[in-house]
């Protein structure tokens, strides 16, 4: 999967979005799109867990969502704060320095109607999954969604035997460049059904190696 340099466009954050639409074919920016028009709604709450370079918290805050971002990275955020000057919206999007693991210490329970992670499980590892997981369960209200876009491994065997002979040559040369690796999701479905989680939209694209899947908050 191409997008597996995040990492090294990172260390590049100018370049960052122009990467990213280049190596998912165009279908990220299309796919930011589809979850604002079709799953978002005006004045909704939303956390964006690694918001990047902002493009997607701008898309939210358009439609009149009122935003939360965080990341970790500074040179992101230096960027993702231009883009928000540059269109106006200081007002409706708030951006937080913080890594995912102090989710626990700066958001109280139930604040969120709705909360996307965009490419940054991948970049976790499990326990890590697992804490952001159980944080987001806590953080959302109750029948609030938790949108999920990342990598996973294709079940039909042509396309997982096409994906592996992308991906390997492509994870080398990132950990190479970027000293880092990223990894697809394993049995996500049941982790979040596992965090009391409802699944209730899968998506795939790429060669089934990218995936959308949008999951409810339900107190039983």
């Amino acid at each position: 999967m191409s997008y597996i340099y995040m990492k090294s466009l990172e260390k590049k954050a100018e370049k960052y979005d122009k990467g990213i639409k280049i190596l998912t074919l165009g279908r990220l920016p299309k796919i930011k799109q589809y979850i604002v028009d079709n799953y978002l709604k005006k004045d909704q709450i939303l956390l964006d867990v690694g918001m990047g370079t902002g493009t997607f918290a701008i898309l939210c805050a358009k439609k009149g969502l009122n935003v939360v971002g965080i990341d970790f990275s500074e040179k992101m955020l230096d960027i993702a704060r231009k883009n928000i000057e540059k269109e106006d919206l200081t007002e409706t999007i708030e951006i937080v320095k913080m890594p995912v693991i102090e989710l626990d210490e700066k958001f109280a329970d139930n604040s969120f109607d709705k909360v996307t992670a965009i490419l940054v499980f991948s970049e976790l590892y499990f326990k890590e999954q697992e804490f952001c997981l159980n944080q987001i369960f806590r953080i959302l209200k109750e029948n609030g969604e938790f949108i999920l876009i990342d990598e996973v491994k294709p079940k039909i065997f042509w396309r997982k035997v096409l994906y592996f002979i992308i991906r390997i040559p492509l994870a080398l040369i990132t950990f190479i460049k970027a000293h880092v690796s990223t990894k697809s999701l394993e049995d996500i479905e049941k982790r979040l059904q596992n965090h009391s989680f409802i699944i209730i939209e899968e998506k795939l694209y790429l060669l089934d190696s990218l995936k959308i899947i949008r999951s409810k908050k339900i107190i039983t």
